[in-house]
């Protein structure tokens, strides 16, 4: 080899830099995620690129409402977040579709688009939106990254929000600019090792024994008890406790559209086939996991008794607050 073919170039011991996009991929990878849903174009086709070079499955789709539903439904069936990937304006648009299909069916879900250079924005540039208002009603928290040095942050941030007690959607804008910006590879290592020592640490809220032992006392003395189940004893993967509670009991148990499957419909103690009758009847409801809105005729009559006593067992306290039951866990 010849000695010029050795020689140290103009760049050599320089430090190694890296734009938003790996950084972006690199956080994303780094805090679970395994597989993207989306459509991708300008400004986010880097970004799935270097996602797949870190191991990502990237599952495109011809539109980001289909996208969308496919993330949603990954998000309830692993409990992790399913994340869709869509460009600035209509594609974010158009996935909002799949972002209020996970709020509503409380699924969690991250949306991340790509949006215009930030100093352009207001002057008419490509596909610009102002998507973090206009994703505001459909998502329970937002994040937009304003230099790339908050990438893993907000990476961190609405991933831990998709998740934290009830789950929902949330979305990350991705400036043009900011996936352009570049920090060195040691850089990027302090900003991913510092998001993951601020990632947000879910506080389990224990029961009081005393309300415990008052839900205990209602049921017992309950002449016409029922048991309702829903999507979130589904999603917390409860079958084990409920069907302990139903058979220790002998109490009925009625499963909402999305709880089925938890115990069977074919289980001596299922009221799915006198599902009128039941919940018109019993005087004490224990609901776990299932609100009380339209499935369930809003617990009022004149589907449910007049004197039914609700006790709702649930992950959002906002939730029991909205329904005030007889009493909340």
């Amino acid at each position: 080899m010849a000695a010029a073919d050795t020689a140290p170039g103009p760049n050599d011991g320089a430090p190694v830099l890296i734009d938003g996009n790996v950084l972006a991929a690199k956080a994303l990878s780094r805090f679970g995620v395994d597989r993207m849903f989306g459509v991708v174009g300008i400004p986010v086709t880097s970004l799935a690129n270097r996602a797949v070079s870190l191991g990502i499955r990237f599952i495109a789709f011809h539109n980001e409402q289909s996208a969308g539903y496919a993330a949603s439904a990954y998000g309830y069936l692993t409990g992790r977040p399913g994340v869709l990937l869509t460009v600035s304006g209509p594609g974010c648009v158009h996935g909002l579709a799949g972002l209020a299909n996970a709020m509503a069916n409380t699924w969690p879900v991250v949306m991340i688009s790509g949006s215009c250079d930030q100093k352009d924005f207001g002057r008419g540039d490509f596909q610009e939106l102002d998507q973090i208002e206009a994703v505001k009603p459909v998502s329970k928290f937002s994040a937009k990254a304003r230099t790339i040095n908050e990438i893993p942050r907000c990476v961190a941030q609405v991933l831990d929000h998709a998740v934290a007690g009830r789950p929902g959607g949330c979305y990350l804008d991705l400036p043009s600019d900011v996936l352009h910006q570049t920090v060195t590879e040691s850089e990027a290592e302090s900003l991913l090792a510092e998001a993951e020592k601020c990632r947000l640490k879910e506080e389990i809220t224990n029961v009081l024994s005393s309300q415990i032992e008052e839900a205990v006392t209602l049921l017992r003395q309950a002449e016409r008890p029922l048991i309702v189940f829903g999507k979130g004893a589904a999603y917390a993967r409860a079958e084990n406790e409920l069907r302990k509670l139903v058979e220790s009991t002998g109490t009925p148990f009625l499963p909402t559209p999305m709880g089925k499957g938890l115990l069977p419909d074919t289980h001596e103690l299922a009221a799915t086939a006198s599902r009128s009758l039941a919940i018109g009847k019993c005087d004490v409801a224990l609901v776990v996991g299932a609100r009380l809105n339209w499935l369930l005729h809003f617990g009022e009559p004149p589907k449910w008794s007049p004197d039914v006593k609700f006790i709702s067992v649930d992950v959002s306290k906002e939730e029991i607050e909205l329904r005030k039951p007889f009493m909340g866990l």
